[in-house]
């Protein structure tokens, strides 16, 4: 994290550098040499300290390493500038306060989050739309220059909002997700988009993360997280995370199940190949759901008919889906 005010940059002759990086320049200090006998080369170990001032090129915005290698630096005993910017960024916070106010989320967040974290809450969901990042780390450069929920716009450290973040509990986000649902409208026919990811995580020992299937295999252990989307009024509904050795095909079906307990009956889903089975089928048969579900070409259970018709619509003007750009045709089987 780097300090809000400027120092000159040290002097050390031949351990400062600079290293450009997009539009920013870092100043990195050398802090010892290693010696390499088999290469018979010295490797120099650096680390920043600060980057560059965009107005004056004697000075720096300094970080915690700073401190560390430079503790009897002379540090300014006023900072040069206030800790919010004297023009902040207003118009997607305006934009989401007002989604914000629509759905009542103040209220319904208010019964699970006290009012200092409810802020923050509200203050992190906005950081990561709009800074298109959820890193605890550059938030205290947004609060910098956007406005805030907090109360008097107080601004939070990134260790602070890890903290707050660690706290949160499950049932907080359970009753928080039973709420929000319990609002909708449960007589409307909707149809659910629902699909899944995974993530790589290094973060050690935590119960969830297991050896699965990872869409990106780098030989760690994955978790998967799911989101259900209301296509009709394009509201997400509810999400959910669960072991990595999970696959897609064995969640659904509780997905659907869960999807019942929250009151959901006149619906309908939209799901991938990833979730493409015989049992999930029956399954959705079976509760009177409605679906559309691309195939697996390749499946038995489909196989035939794909073949049977290949051929009799791909060139044909009648079956052009000219939104898409393809060619389709509608077949009734009882598969």
């Amino acid at each position: 994290m780097y300090l809000d005010f400027l120092v000159k940059i040290p002097f050390v002759q031949g351990k400062i550098t600079r290293r450009k990086k997009k539009d920013v320049v870092y100043i990195e200090y050398e802090y010892d040499r290693i010696y390499d006998p088999v290469r018979q080369y010295t490797f120099p170990k650096r680390v920043t300290i600060g980057k560059l001032s965009e107005t004056d090129p004697e000075l720096m915005q300094p970080n915690q390493n700073f401190l560390k290698y430079f503790p009897d630096a002379e540090l300014p005993e006023t900072k040069n500038r206030t800790s919010r910017s004297s023009c902040l960024r207003v118009g997607a916070y305006f934009v989401l306060r007002k989604i914000i106010e629509e759905y009542n989320l103040v209220e319904l967040l208010g019964g699970y989050f006290e009012q200092r974290d409810l802020g923050l809450f509200l203050d992190l969901a906005v950081y990561s739309i709009i800074a298109e990042n959820n890193a605890a780390q550059y938030y205290p450069d947004y609060t910098y220059n956007h406005p805030l929920f907090t109360n008097g716009m107080k601004q939070y450290s990134d260790s602070t909002v890890s903290d707050f973040l660690n706290s949160v509990t499950d049932d907080q986000s359970i009753g928080f997700l039973n709420s929000w649902n319990e609002t909708r409208n449960h007589r409307e026919k909707i149809y659910i988009s629902y699909d899944s990811t995974n993530k790589n995580c290094q973060a050690g020992d935590i119960e969830m993360v297991e050896f699965g299937h990872p869409k990106v295999d780098v030989g760690q252990p994955v978790f998967n997280y799911a989101v259900a989307y209301d296509t009709h009024n394009q509201e997400p509904l509810f999400y959910e995370k669960y072991p990595g050795s999970l696959n897609d095909i064995s969640q659904l079906q509780f997905m659907l199940d869960k999807a019942f307990g929250y009151g959901y009956k006149k619906i309908g889903f939209i799901l991938d190949r990833g979730y493409f089975s015989s049992e999930n089928i029956q399954y959705m048969d079976k509760c009177g759901y409605s679906f559309v579900i691309m195939v697996k070409g390749m499946a038995s259970l489909v196989n035939e008919l794909v073949l049977e018709h290949k051929g009799t619509f791909e060139s044909k003007r009648v079956n052009n889906i000219y939104e898409y750009g393809v060619y389709g045709k509608t077949v009734k089987h009882r598969l």
